[in-house]
């Protein structure tokens, strides 16, 4: 199903001299058609982020969806979520969607007339990005299906099944390691032109990632240490550059790129404003300037002191809603794009990667691996860019195991990190967290996170595609 969607989708992207007589034979040869191509391939990541939210910070502590907003996003707020969601059938068609497009590059540049140089950087960002969507893939889902090279036939779908976990992530660790030298890699025309693109910190970022996520937190540490000592890369001094939706901080490793025009613009400046709330917005001449499906929870709110300076990116107003009364609705300004039109035109990007969370994910990682005196400067760093002090020096790795978690939140709230901070620290962890939050949630406070909810539910389209080979998650 999801290559249906690559070939139907696919002509989007591609500028036509004589319609009707474009085929991908003719298409993939030159430089252009493969530059164009990966372009296409880097906007496929929007449907992913755009979906991702709604796992990682509404099916959490971090946001809630006000009243009026009925259906799946109930669902996944009550943690009560079908294997028929539209939101779990959307992000694995995204995330295999991403793929398609990787893989039909990395298949077709071989007998394409692209010079051998720019042909492996093409072939790099497409492994990172094919890298990205299964690393997505295998966080929520576990066991995947695995493709290593594009589909021609739609019927070869049907006979893959679902790898194992480890080599989902056998296979992420190894095309991102193809990619950690894209850097020496691009000519300088490149290189100049290498700004949103994946570089060489982005990929190694993303490697300790998925390291940390696996638990093996000695490779994590050699990985991000690299980083740290070696990149040049230091935390932005204000924290609304970071923000800016016309700049692009030197903090930022890796970002989804949104632009003021039609078919570019971000969702989400719209999306984490209140309904109903007016005059946030100076260009915006409707009556509401926002749709309430991730606005923050009072809960977490609640976490932030009054000296730290990421407090000052959160607001709040207070709105009549409906039978339900004044309400006061907390709100984040990280999307807030003051420029954005009525038609919400916001150039706001998504930060997937930025230094602060190389920071405190080697800060993780050397506690995981005992070395927990080792980790107080790189989160006290981090926290004084906040404006609080540095943690009691004298905390049990269990301590230091929590403040990480903790920081993360605060820092990263709505970057798309919550779900998978608690996880991968252990389901019980997660669960734990989240069974104690959710009396005090804003919206639907009898919620509960059950033992199967340690995965999402396999969509059941594609469950019901290829039965004898795909199976469910047990529990659903």
């Amino acid at each position: 199903m999801f290559l249906l969607m690559v070939v139907a989708g696919c002509e989007e992207f591609l500028e036509r001299t004589h319609p009707g007589d474009l085929t991908y034979d003719k298409f993939y040869k030159t430089e252009d058609n493969f530059q164009a191509s990966v372009t296409a391939c880097y906007r496929s990541l929007k449907t992913q982020i755009e979906n991702l939210i709604t796992f990682t910070d509404l099916m959490t502590d971090n946001v809630w969806c006000d009243y009026y907003v009925t259906g799946d996003y109930v669902n996944f707020k009550s943690a009560n979520i079908p294997t028929n969601s539209s939101g779990i059938k959307n992000f694995w068609g995204a995330c295999y969607y991403s793929i398609s497009y990787a893989n039909i590059i990395i298949t077709r540049i071989e007998k394409s007339e692209v010079p051998e140089s720019a042909r492996e950087v093409f072939v790099k960002e497409a492994k990172f990005i094919r890298a990205f969507s299964y690393f997505n893939l295998v966080r929520i889902y576990g066991g995947v299906p695995k493709y290593e090279q594009e589909i021609v036939n739609l019927s070869d779908i049907y006979s893959v099944g679902r790898s194992s976990v480890d080599e989902i992530y056998d296979f992420i660790i190894s095309d991102l390691k193809d990619v950690l030298d894209i850097d020496s890699k691009r000519s300088a025309k490149q290189a100049q032109e290498a700004k949103g693109k994946v570089t060489s910190a982005a990929a190694k970022a993303l490697l300790g990632k998925v390291y940390l996520q696996r638990g093996d937190y000695q490779n994590a540490v050699t990985t991000l240490a690299d980083i740290v000592n070696n990149s040049g890369l230091e935390l932005e001094g204000q924290l609304e550059d970071l923000y800016d939706a016309d700049g692009y901080s030197d903090e930022i490793l890796f970002a989804i790129n949104y632009e003021r025009v039609g078919g570019e613009n971000s969702p989400f400046t719209s999306r984490t404003l209140p309904r109903f709330s007016r005059g946030i917005l100076p260009n915006v001449t409707t009556s509401d300037n926002g749709g309430g499906d991730w606005v923050l929870e009072p809960y977490t709110v609640a976490k932030f002191s009054s000296q730290d300076k990421r407090k000052a990116l959160i607001d709040s107003m207070d709105i009549v809603f409906g039978s339900v009364g004044e309400v006061t609705f907390y709100y984040s300004k990280k999307y807030l794009d003051i420029k954005t039109t009525a038609d919400f035109y916001s150039g706001s990007d998504f930060i997937v990667l930025r230094y602060a969370d190389v920071l405190l994910m080697y800060a993780d990682a050397l506690n995981q691996t005992g070395s927990t005196a080792n980790a107080y400067p790189y989160i006290n760093e981090v926290r004084e860019r906040a404006g609080l002090g540095p943690l009691p020096s004298n905390y049990t790795k269990a301590q230091m195991h929590d403040a990480l978690a903790n920081e993360r939140q605060k820092e990263f709230i709505l970057e798309g990190d919550r779900w998978f901070d608690l996880s991968y620290r252990g389901f019980g962890y997660l669960k734990s967290t989240l069974n104690a939050f959710y009396p005090h949630g804003a919206r639907i406070p009898s919620a509960s996170i059950e033992d199967h909810e340690v995965l999402f539910p396999i969509p059941s389209d594609e469950v019901n595609l290829k039965p004898d080979y795909l199976t469910q998650n047990t529990g659903y």
